[in-house]
């Protein structure tokens, strides 16, 4: 017997779990987020990161749109949203600031998937909220990896859950996710070395854990694919 389930079965019930009812629960929460609230966001990716018109962005996880709302403030950018639910793409493009974006249903974290995009097809890929619900981080990181530009960056912001932040229908998933509860800012870092990155930043998200939306703390990292030899 395994230690978990497979990657299908956790797939199929991701997506079970996700059905309309649930995904516009989803976006209900990300439409409470103030303009205040995604501007502390991209002032804390700021800091360290310069985003500029003409740059080819990923939202890896994508949701129903909300970093995707956050990048999308700066003019001029090429942004693909990729998600693997459907009904959250859905409500995503029913958004009026995110019409310009280019959708992809599919997930990102089996070898599989790294067939998605070309090689060195993006400037920057971001991830909010969702490497704690990887089932394999790993994979998911090299797809990174591969689809960067050899002066790419990668931008991962996620929370410090704990066991307790998964209850109700997610509770079944704390024990087969890797990440799901993590409380160290090494975890994440160290995954990403281990898959070919530099690592660049690693800190709490300043601004954005002062607003009054955010309940867990957030982390960013920021990292760079170091060149295949």
């Amino acid at each position: 017997m395994n230690w978990r389930i497979s990657q299908s079965e956790s797939r199929s019930r991701y997506l079970a779990k996700y059905n309309s009812q649930e995904a516009a629960l989803y976006d209900s929460w990300v439409r409470q987020i103030s303009a205040e609230d995604n501007a502390a966001y991209l002032d804390d990716l700021r800091d360290h990161v310069t985003i500029n018109p003409g740059m080819k962005i990923l939202e890896a996880g994508a949701g129903t749109g909300g970093m995707s709302v956050v990048l999308a403030t700066v003019q001029g950018i090429h942004l693909t949203a990729l998600e693997p639910c459907i009904p959250m793409l859905e409500l995503l493009k029913q958004k009026p600031e995110l019409h310009s974006v280019e959708t992809v249903t599919g997930f990102t974290d089996s070898p599989l998937d790294q067939t998605l995009f070309p090689k060195a097809t993006f400037d920057l890929i971001v991830s909010r909220q969702l490497v704690n619900g990887l089932y394999d981080p790993l994979a998911a990181f090299r797809n990174w990896h591969h689809w960067l530009k050899p002066t790419g960056t990668l931008i991962v912001t996620d929370g410090f859950y704990g066991r307790s932040s998964w209850t109700g229908q997610w509770e079944e998933e704390v024990d087969v996710l890797p990440i799901s509860a993590s409380q160290s800012l090494a975890l994440v870092p160290y995954l990403l070395e281990q898959t070919g990155f530099r690592i660049q930043i690693v800190s709490e998200m300043t601004r954005t854990n002062l607003c009054p939306s955010i309940r867990t703390k957030r982390f960013l990292v920021i990292a760079q694919p170091i060149p295949a030899h």
